[in-house]
């Protein structure tokens, strides 16, 4: 299971680049991002820093589905968002 970017690679242009080449091979099959932050304040640094890195990666292949004539759902739109942020790691656990 791919699970976000090692803790010296966890700069915005690589997270970016990363989670792009992840979407186009895997779409959302993957966890996007983890921490390996030791106080709350570190996961919401690394959230709030990383949102706008995920934020193109994950819209692009919408965009080149509606390009293409199919429209993608807002139910699908949130059904693949649940499995970047929650479904692929309970599976992944066991949950």
């Amino acid at each position: 299971m791919p699970f976000g970017c090692w803790w010296f690679l966890n700069n915005p242009s690589v997270v970016e680049e990363i989670t792009r080449e992840r979407m186009e091979m895997l779409g959302p099959s993957f966890i996007p991002q983890h921490s390996d932050a030791r106080i709350l304040e570190q996961v919401i640094y690394s959230g709030a820093t990383h949102a706008g890195s995920w934020r193109p990666c994950w819209a692009t292949p919408y965009k080149l589905l509606a390009e293409d004539g199919r429209q993608p759902t807002r139910e699908e739109i949130r059904k693949d968002v649940s499995m970047l942020f929650r479904t692929n790691f309970e599976r992944f656990v066991g949950m």
